[in-house]
């Protein structure tokens, strides 16, 4: 069986999708903070809530293949994850995907730091995993649109920084297969 965790989020709901699609809905569970937001999913839903470890293990129950959707609370998200990750090993999970960071391993900006410590302990668990090392989601920027659009303006925190001048296209040449 695959359990989704974080299904009820943006990623979430589109990873539900595909899986039924390929696995169907028999295979597929949902685990979410408020199981009601699934109601619409088509698939069993369990409430699996990252802060409440006492609601992963019956969760993960039955579960073979699991995708940990990075928690969203910064500064909370090690502990969380590591509650997931435990009761993953206590249910007898067999793989875990989880939802790194580019570059997480090298990475300087603040949020690499979670996403590294998360995969220390995916090492350290002993449960075969999978890191999924995305970019940042365009779907980040949606709820700023509106707001965007109705000032002519996309704000942010650049402070002094400047965009970098123009770099003239470049043409390369196809690697030869070795």
């Amino acid at each position: 069986m695959y359990a989704v965790a974080g299904a009820s989020g943006q990623l979430g709901r589109l990873v539900l999708a595909e899986l039924v699609a390929r696995a169907g809905a028999a295979r597929v569970v949902a685990l979410a903070r408020d199981p009601a937001k699934l109601a619409d999913a088509g698939v069993a839903v369990r409430q699996a809530d990252y802060d409440k470890p006492e609601t992963l293990a019956p969760a993960l129950a039955g579960v073979e293949r699991l995708l940990l959707i990075s928690g969203n609370a910064v500064g909370a998200r090690v502990a969380q994850h590591q509650a997931v990750i435990a009761a993953a090993r206590a249910a007898g999970v067999k793989l875990i995907a989880y939802t790194s960071i580019l570059h997480a391993d090298t990475s300087t900006i603040g949020l690499a730091q979670e996403h590294r410590e998360t995969e220390a302990l995916l090492r350290a668990s002993g449960i075969p995993f999978v890191l999924l090392r995305n970019g940042w989601y365009n779907e980040n920027y949606t709820g700023a649109l509106a707001p965007a659009i109705a000032h002519g303006a996309i704000l942010g925190a650049a402070g002094e920084g400047a965009s970098p001048a123009p770099r003239e296209p470049t043409m390369r040449r196809p690697r030869r297969p070795r």
